[in-house]
């Protein structure tokens, strides 16, 4: 069949005919991050904006910025006429006059050995300050069986508590035996001889014992140690390891334990000596009525060193029955090598009413 082409049919070229659209939409190229140069420039300008806020920014000061570290601690205030003493709380204390300056640093030292307890006079000045005209002497912890508190500085204020400041010192007499301090201990024999007549001894030692205790101060310390083939110190708070504040509950206290303290059982020395220097006192009173067991040069130079490293005077007293008949033995040297004084008392110029 012969073909018609589409010009005859129409009249139109074929060349002249539309063609189709071209709908195809042009899209720019896009540019990414990885374009070097915008990825560059932007961790440089978030690098110059943390540098200036950390250099811009300050903190926000708050509370007590800038002071001094100062040492703390717990005091109470006690207003007396002489000026404002105050107490470690739970412990010995020491005083400081209400009209002192700005103390000096004092450096507290601590002897891991066993020495002497630490100096309060010391302690307190961290807190709140000692006399400029004031000394006083570094001393250390004792490792014993605890005890209070007590220094050896020579101040002047009018302190409290166990520490050696001449204004808490206050003179004692024991049988004649006069000792200087502010804290006391009394190592007295109960042993059965002591009953002989009619317990004139014992109640003797007893009446004494609490004179003694009825002249000390509040703020003085005191501490009773009875003994026989063992110890009975007085208690304090279900403990027989520290010193006692002569307050008047304490001098009542102390009284009814004395008076109910029977005589009877042997006699050891040593031990009762022992733990009387333990706690450290300034004046320790000692009585006994029996040489035997005596105490060896070994035992005197132990007791001795113990005493030095607290200071501690001891005064001596012997009861026996007549005139002396010797000159008192290591009874009498125990005081003269420790500062203190020897009485010798004849039991039956004594008389047995305890008052």
């Amino acid at each position: 069949m012969k073909k018609i082409s589409s010009e005859k049919s129409t009249g139109v070229p074929e060349s002249n005919f539309l063609g189709r659209r071209d709908r195809s939409i042009f899209l720019p190229q896009q540019k990414t991050w990885s374009d070097h140069r915008a990825w560059l420039t932007s961790c440089i300008l978030h690098t110059v904006l943390f540098v200036a806020l950390g250099i811009l920014w300050r903190p926000q000061t708050r509370g007590t910025a800038g002071e001094a570290d100062r040492p703390v601690g717990i005091a109470v205030l006690h207003e007396t006429n002489q000026g404002n003493e105050y107490f470690l709380a739970g412990g010995s204390s020491a005083g400081s006059n209400a009209s002192t300056t700005k103390p000096k640093p004092t450096t507290l030292s601590v002897n891991d050995s066993g020495g002497p307890p630490i100096s309060v006079e010391t302690l307190l000045s961290q807190f709140v300050g000692t006399s400029n005209s004031s000394t006083t002497n570094g001393s250390n912890l004792d490792g014993s069986l605890g005890s209070g508190l007590s220094g050896d500085g020579n101040t002047a204020g009018n302190g409290t508590g166990a520490g050696r400041g001449s204004g808490n010192k206050i003179k004692t007499s024991f049988f004649g035996t006069e000792g200087t301090g502010a804290s006391f201990v009394f190592v007295i024999d109960r042993s059965d001889s002591m009953n002989v007549y009619q317990s004139a001894p014992l109640n003797s030692a007893k009446r004494e014992l609490l004179n003694s205790i009825k002249s000390l101060n509040e703020y003085h310390q005191f501490q009773i140690v009875f003994y026989n083939d063992s110890l009975r110190p007085m208690s304090t708070f279900g403990s027989s390891g520290r010193m006692i504040f002569a307050s008047d509950n304490e001098k009542n206290r102390a009284e009814r334990f004395v008076r109910g303290m029977p005589g009877d059982g042997a006699t050891n020395h040593m031990p009762a000596l022992l733990l009387g220097l333990s706690y450290g006192p300034d004046v320790l009173y000692f009585l006994t009525d029996a040489e035997d067991p005596f105490l060896s040069p070994a035992q005197l130079r132990q007791l001795q060193q113990r005493a030095e490293l607290s200071r501690t005077t001891i005064h001596s007293v012997q009861f026996s029955v007549g005139p002396a008949t010797s000159n008192g033995g290591w009874i009498r040297e125990l005081a003269e090598t420790n500062r203190g004084t020897y009485k010798y008392v004849d039991v039956t110029t004594l008389t047995a009413t305890q008052e």
